[in-house]
């Protein structure tokens, strides 16, 4: 079976896309899928990366006038037709779809927002909201499977093997691959005003963050903190840290299936709903968006919830039983290949 995966990274749109169809695609490969890559070039793009990773890339350089010269654009570069083909991208609709079902027999969407139609056999949407199973009505055609919720959150093999025993006073910070508001450099900040305390640190940023040089220097006096730079072992991290610091996003089922507690900071709109309601079900804590963040709040907020390790203790409870051991990845594979194999 070969599959098309169309998703993009970039300073602005950040790595999500790519990282979490990466994952997907690696599984697929496990089942003997043969997985391409259709990916724009803009500034900071991880196509280089994803050749890495042993995939055929295929480089969307000029610029699309509208959805149907998007669909053309690809059409004209492809040298095979394709089993599936999985849309990871919030501006690409039904339209787009439809148009590339020329060389693709079956479509899958990966989406977040549910405000556009869309062309699909499979939808997977692994946010968790109270309205979640009514979100998609009149967006998906009636015969769509949809895969709805944590239970089909794409999470890395390491996910569901990896163990560690968590450190005292010890912070996992993330903010994404590329953090385009350097909210690193402010709990770096952060982490200079609570020096005395002891408190040490693994700091994650992707390959793609433009601040790369500058979080280097603010750590050279910081000998407790360690940079990992597109890390792949993310699950240890998180499973050794007391306390995660970072944004939403697929974090959250990362961070769940460790169970470890959060401090969360929205770093994009779509990120706010399903934060939101995990503060409410007291699954993490959201201390607000990205633009209301400063170093002392950080400060003080990373203070007082290490003081509190049986609050700790209930946030991270709650967290690990939003997303089942046995479910996520593996469960969406099996999910795509009943499609493709119509059953």
């Amino acid at each position: 079976m070969r599959v098309l995966f169309r998703a993009d990274a970039s300073i602005a749109r950040g790595s999500g896309h790519i990282m979490r169809c990466l994952t997907l695609a690696k599984a697929l490969q496990q089942r003997g899928a043969v997985c391409d890559f259709a990916c724009r070039v803009e500034s900071g793009h991880l196509i280089a990366w994803l050749q890495q990773q042993g995939f055929n890339v295929i480089s969307l350089i000029s610029e699309p006038l509208n959805e149907e010269h998007e669909s053309q654009l690809l059409l004209a570069a492809l040298q095979h037709d394709y089993r599936l083909l999985i849309v990871d991208h919030y501006q690409l609709t039904a339209t787009f779809c439809q148009l590339l079902r020329q060389r693709c027999q079956y479509v899958m969407v990966i989406d977040d927002l549910a405000n556009r139609a869309l062309d699909c056999e499979l939808l997977l949407d692994q946010n968790l909201l109270p309205d979640q199973h009514l979100r998609y009505q009149g967006l998906i055609p009636a015969h769509c499977r949809t895969l709805l919720g944590p239970k089909f959150a794409l999470l890395r093999d390491e996910f569901y093997s990896a163990s560690a025993t968590p450190l005292a006073n010890h912070l996992l910070i993330s903010f994404g691959g590329s953090d385009a508001d350097n909210l690193t450099s402010m709990a770096i900040n952060a982490l200079v005003m609570l020096k005395p305390r002891g408190i040490t640190a693994d700091i994650v940023i992707g390959a793609n963050n433009p601040w790369r040089a500058m979080l280097q220097r603010q750590l050279a006096n910081l000998p407790d903190v360690q940079l990992h730079i597109q890390t792949t072992s993310m699950a240890t991290l998180m499973r050794k840290a007391r306390l995660m610091l970072g944004a939403g996003g697929t974090t959250h089922w990362e961070r769940s299936i460790c169970g470890l507690p959060g401090l969360v900071v929205t770093v994009a709109e779509n990120q706010q709903a399903t934060t939101a309601y995990l503060n409410k079900l007291g699954a993490c804590v959201w201390l607000g968006q990205a633009a209301e963040m400063s170093a002392e709040f950080f400060a003080e907020q990373l203070c007082y919830y290490l003081s509190q390790p049986a609050l700790l203790d209930e946030i991270g409870r709650r967290a690990k039983n939003l997303v089942p051991d046995n479910a996520g990845t593996p469960l969406v594979v099996e999910q795509i290949l009943n499609v493709v194999a119509n059953r």
